[in-house]
């Protein structure tokens, strides 16, 4: 008895597994890993293990080593750090992993940091450290960014040198020097590539295990991506928007013609590139281009004819015959357009060629006009294409009075495309053209539906049709994202844009709101439906049951002669 006692009142062994009880930890709260760290020895070094895993800023480091004092933007040990202080910091230090640091021009560590450079009592302050984000303003912090790099950092997350430090190349040579076996690097630079295309070009050299790179718009430059083409690993080539990342100038790319040798891009998959359509075109039917390519990011800010993109669609489908994801981004648009052009929308025969694509999944495409397709047209997309993961058709478009679609348009998606999570559609949903409450068939997989800058006129009606189709934990998506691009025009949309864009949101705000709760009713009732439909069939099979008994007894009799 006593013993059975013992082992109820014994931890489980799951939690003496190191692994275990990691993940186990992971998920609790923040504030319950200090108490967690006191429960035993075991418990505490795993705990402790989490805590210092990950460290934003560096107040809570500097503490770790020695109390300072703040006199105005200023910091300041108590006194110089010493050797037992260092080993207690040491025992804290080996566990962290990532280091993220955004210079606050309030405050200045540039002291602590020089005096901990000058003290330590081992080159790598931070051993075990893999990932660090460094973002810096000035000089000063941008060499001091050196001291956590060394031999086992594999993520860089850095500012370019500012714009008036002249010798930019020195600084990115010290960080291959002392990081050489970077596996990703995110360059953040709020000027034109044009004043550090020679420094990056340097900084590329020197990292020669390098597999993801990512830069700012407008800096994939002929040269750089030349320079990319020979590296032996690199095979995520990507950028983004925003001010974060920074911003180049669009001239800076105006010609794209990057010059491939024998060998370029072996190991390729993931490209985001901003170029006029003739320019990928020519890129891409290069010799040794990297055709293997599984993921192609296309943005430009020319103008161009439907025809151009039929054609770069039928070139890709021949040519990249194992791509599963395409986004194409025709974000042309000149302040003051309003008027509709029918000869330059894109129409269902512009797109016909994606379904000559073998493993095509993910396809967007953005542009200023409506795509110009019909509901059969829209049937026969989904028939055909069964695979589909997520399908942004251009549910943003600026110029937007004219409607093709309406909430039928759903509903081919529902039926025909089972692996379907996003779906992105410009549609006008009407009430008097929502069809009669059939029995519809839900999404399977559905988690965002956009609508862009879709019109709705009645947010209740809408709500109603979209909880017969969309999962319970479905994301209804309003608004635009052209104001996120590089370009002026597209940063700065007109005036009566967006009064436009604004009054379209209100209603799709009100569907979305009531949406959920809504899709939860339907889930009841389904559950409810089922429930009785079970009930149903079991009376039915009991009444059968007892009809067969009763035919058993009635002929269950025996004549006497």
């Amino acid at each position: 008895m006593l013993a059975s006692f013992m082992s109820v009142m014994q931890p489980h062994r799951v939690l003496f597994i190191p692994e275990l009880l990691g993940i186990i930890l992971s998920f609790v709260d923040e504030d319950d890993y200090v108490n967690n760290a006191c429960v035993c020895k075991q418990w505490s070094e795993i705990a402790l293990d989490i805590i210092w895993k990950e460290v934003d800023g560096l107040s809570r480091l500097l503490t770790l080593l020695r109390p300072y004092k703040i006199t105005g933007r200023y910091n300041f040990f108590d006194g110089l750090p010493d050797s037992r202080d260092w080993t207690r910091f040491q025992r804290y230090a080996n566990r962290v992993r990532i280091l993220r640091f955004q210079q606050d021009t309030d405050i200045d560590y540039s002291g602590l940091l020089d005096d901990m450079a000058r003290t330590r009592t081992t080159l790598d302050m931070l051993p075990n450290l893999h990932t660090l984000e460094w973002i810096y303003e000035d000089v000063d912090c941008m060499e001091r960014a050196t001291l956590f790099m060394h031999q086992r950092l594999r993520h860089l997350v850095i500012s370019a040198p500012p714009l008036r430090h002249k010798d930019k190349v020195s600084f990115f040579l010290d960080v291959c020097v002392r990081a050489p076996h970077l596996h990703s690097l995110d360059l953040r630079v709020p000027y034109r590539v044009q004043h550090i295309e020679t420094a990056i070009l340097e900084l590329l050299r020197g990292l020669p295990d390098l597999k993801t790179i990512i830069f700012p718009e407008f800096f994939l430059t002929s040269s750089i991506v030349t320079e990319l083409s020979r590296m032996k690993h690199i095979n995520i080539v990507q950028f983004e928007y925003g001010h974060e990342q920074g911003f180049g100038e669009e001239k800076d790319v105006d010609v794209f013609a990057p010059v491939f040798e024998e060998g370029a891009f072996p190991a390729l998959l993931d490209l985001a590139v901003t170029a006029r359509i003739e320019h990928v075109m020519r890129f891409m039917n290069a010799d040794f281009a990297p055709i293997n390519l599984t993921s192609l990011y296309i943005n430009t800010y020319v103008e161009h004819e439907p025809e151009e993109l039929h054609t770069l669609l039928v070139m890709l489908s021949e040519r990249c015959r194992g791509l599963s994801q395409l986004y194409i981004l025709l974000a042309h648009y000149v302040a003051g357009e309003s008027e509709l052009v029918p000869a330059k929308q894109i129409t269902f025969n512009t797109l016909a060629p994606l379904l000559s694509f073998p493993n095509l999944g993910t396809f967007q495409v953005m542009h200023k006009y409506p795509v110009n397709i019909t509901l059969e047209e829209i049937e026969e997309l989904a028939c055909r294409w069964p695979s589909l993961e997520s399908l942004t058709l251009n549910e943003e478009p600026l110029i937007m009075h004219e409607f093709t679609l309406d909430l039928r348009a759903l509903i081919p998606f529902a039926l025909h495309c089972p692996k379907l999570r996003r779906l992105g559609l410009f549609i006008d949903a009407n009430p008097s053209k929502i069809p009669p409450m059939l029995e519809l068939k839900p999404f399977a997989a559905l988690c965002f539906l956009s609508v862009g800058t879709s019109r709705a006129q009645d947010p209740e009606a809408v709500a109603a049709f979209l909880s017969h189709l969309c999962p319970p934990k479905c994301k209804l998506e309003v608004g635009v994202t052209w104001t996120s691009f590089g370009v002026r025009s597209c940063r700065l949309l007109d005036d009566y844009l967006r009064v436009e864009i604004t009054k379209r949101f209100h209603p799709w705000k009100s569907a979305r709101d009531i949406l959920p709760i809504l899709i939860q009713l339907r889930r009841e009732e389904r559950e409810k439906s089922r429930a009785l439909q079970e009930e149903v069939e079991d009376l039915r099979t009991r009444t059968r049951l007892l009809m067969d008994k009763t035919d058993i007894k009635a002929n269950d009799s025996c004549i006497v002669a």
